[in-house]
């Protein structure tokens, strides 16, 4: 908790006015019971109207001092905790974007979205609680004693047995609830874990009719949630009578002390001056409930600590997670571009048994394109990932314009490169703000230029508002092409130095992939092109061809001379010749 303190240093003078006014009212609180008490008996009891007057405007003012004082206190903590949450919020989305697909896989996507929204609320709630309720309750607990106290000693009794009661109480209700916090979160994340995995797999679901069968997963994770938390409020609600009970009893014996302490003044077996009056009897009722009181307050704040820690515990581990892709410094601004060179590379992932890739070793010249081909499973997708440092090699290195991609800052490496994935992810918005992603600032003719190379202007502008046209969250309503078409001419867009598709013209049809590729090769002709194919109809007319098997290189050439000398790339060739021979 103390970690996550630092996003509230630049809001501490705002912070240090809601204690302040806080403890200003808690004051006011005291003091109107002070002159309640002198209004009963030297106004209400004595019959003198003048005074009864005099003391209510006095009270009627404290109230209002009072109550400016709560205000004031309230803005000012909600000021400080909600910018702190806000700070903090950003910090952990920011170190979640930096974090590897790996790490991104450990947390699980249902609990990062939990720590983001629902883990910094409770540290936020704990915040305004600190700055607001613990010094409300300290304030009561400190200032009732003492005023108590000067009323007369005789209530110390009282106190002597009611405070112990009321702390011991607390203490095993605190040592009940600690641990079931930490427990509500790692609920609510399953919970919404199910809730991510079928909203964005509904498809699959309904495809499937697996509608019962997630209804019940949903139902099981709801109801462990639900059942945690009923446990806690079961707790909560045996708790309060118990307190409130031995705050009742308090005031009982106070009328029976000071009741006692009147009738033995009139009998006179005390003096007058000894004797409790009716108005300390009232105010000396008020100062031990709020005493009582206090304490209570006191463990709903610690009960909120224990949730907020538990919370602050699962923030600082996405902040203080360790990065498996650090970024380096350099820009590389070298005038030789798009040259791309991997030497002895290995690549295994984390967790997993053996390498994946080993011993890698080709070099790709600026306006070259390369295809890559191979059987499902040989690693062409963990060879391309490689290069953005989507992950990082287990040995050997990625040279890029002759520089080692490690060393470059990582912005400036993925500002250098364009990747369009199988799986087009497309946000919502119009059309025009999806493409714009590749470049901000591009203009009209810039974005359709890029369409027109991507294949994407013959759909798009037979749409009624052409660029504009909205776009659903994920593309749903578009077609599988049209995704893709979309998801290159974004990248298209970004002019980089090297455009890398992943199978990202599986949803094209073969005259239409043809199309896209004659166009690169006229209007992008210096642009290095990395194409993941699973057809040799697309492989085919690239300048040469990376045959993968078993995470190893065994062929790098030519369509001709594979068809000559490669026995595994002449094997895909015959698998595909019938739809090969169609495409020509």
């Amino acid at each position: 908790m103390l970690k996550l303190l630092r996003f509230m240093k630049k809001y501490w003078y705002i912070a240090l006015f809601g204690p302040i006014f806080m403890l200003l009212e808690v004051m006011m609180d005291m003091v109107l019971s002070n002159y309640m008490a002198k209004m009963v008996d030297y106004g209400i009891s004595t019959g003198n109207i003048e005074n009864v007057v005099k003391y209510g405007l006095i009270m009627l003012g404290v109230v209002l001092f009072g109550v400016a004082c709560g205000i004031l206190s309230g803005v000012f903590t909600n000021i400080a905790s909600y910018k702190f949450a806000n700070d903090l919020r950003k910090a952990t989305f920011h170190k979640i974007m930096e974090l590897s697909y790996n790490q991104t896989d450990d947390f699980n996507t249902g609990s990062l979205v939990t720590r983001v929204t629902n883990d910094v609320t409770q540290v936020q709630n704990m915040i305004s609680s600190v700055l607001r309720g613990l010094v409300r309750a300290f304030s009561f607990f400190f200032l009732g004693i003492f005023f108590t106290l000067s009323i007369s000693s005789r209530f110390g009794v009282i106190l002597a047995v009611v405070m112990p009661l009321e702390i011991i109480i607390m203490i095993i209700f605190i040592k009940l609830v600690f641990p079931v916090f930490g427990k509500i979160q790692t609920k609510l994340d399953k919970v919404n874990t199910v809730v991510h995995e079928n909203v964005s797999g509904a498809r699959v679901v309904k495809a499937f009719g697996k509608e019962d069968y997630e209804y019940e997963r949903f139902v099981t994770a709801n109801n462990d949630y639900t059942e945690t938390n009923l446990y806690v409020s079961k707790l909560m609600a045996f708790l309060m009578p118990m307190l409130m009970l031995i705050i009742y009893a308090a005031q009982l014996v106070i009328y029976y002390i000071g009741g006692n302490s009147i009738i033995n003044a009139f009998k006179g077996l005390i003096g007058l001056d000894e004797m409790i009056t009716v108005g300390q009897i009232s105010q000396a009722v008020t100062y031990i409930s709020m005493i009582c009181m206090s304490i209570m307050m006191l463990g709903m704040q610690f009960t909120s600590f224990a949730r907020a820690f538990a919370s602050a515990k699962r923030i600082n581990e996405v902040l203080d997670c360790k990065l498996e892709i650090e970024s380096g410094k350099s820009s590389n601004e070298q005038s030789q571009k798009g040259t791309l060179e991997f030497q002895n590379v290995a690549f295994k992932y984390p967790k997993s048994n053996g390498n994946v890739l080993e011993n890698i070793n080709f070099k790709i010249n600026q306006g070259e394109a390369i295809a890559i081909v191979g059987t499902t499973g040989c690693g062409k997708s963990s060879l391309i990932n490689l290069i953005p440092r989507f992950y990082d090699v287990t040995s050997g290195s990625i040279l890029l314009n002759g520089q080692d991609i490690r060393v470059y800052d990582l912005v400036d490496l993925r500002e250098k490169i364009g990747i369009c994935l199988q799986k087009a992810e497309l946000f919502r918005g119009t059309i025009k703000e999806n493409v714009l992603w590749g470049k901000p600032n591009a203009t009209d003719d810039e974005i359709i230029k890029a369409c027109d190379i991507a294949q994407a202007s013959e759909f798009i502008f037979l749409k009624t508002q052409g660029l504009d046209e909205f776009v659903e969250a994920k593309g749903t309503s578009l077609s599988g092409g049209q995704k893709q078409r979309l998801s290159i001419a974004r990248a298209i867009l970004k002019n980089p130095e090297i455009l890398i598709f992943d199978d990202s013209t599986s949803a094209l049809d073969l005259v239409t992939e043809a199309k896209l590729l004659q166009a690169m090769r006229e209007n992008i002709p210096t642009t290095t092109k990395i194409i993941v194919a699973q057809r040799i109809a697309t492989a085919k007319n690239c300048d040469k061809i990376i045959v993968l098997d078993k995470g190893t290189i065994v062929a790098f050439d030519s369509h001709d001379n594979l068809m000559k000398n490669s026995a595994i790339y002449q094997e895909i060739y015959k698998s595909q010749l019938k739809e090969d021979k169609i495409y020509e």
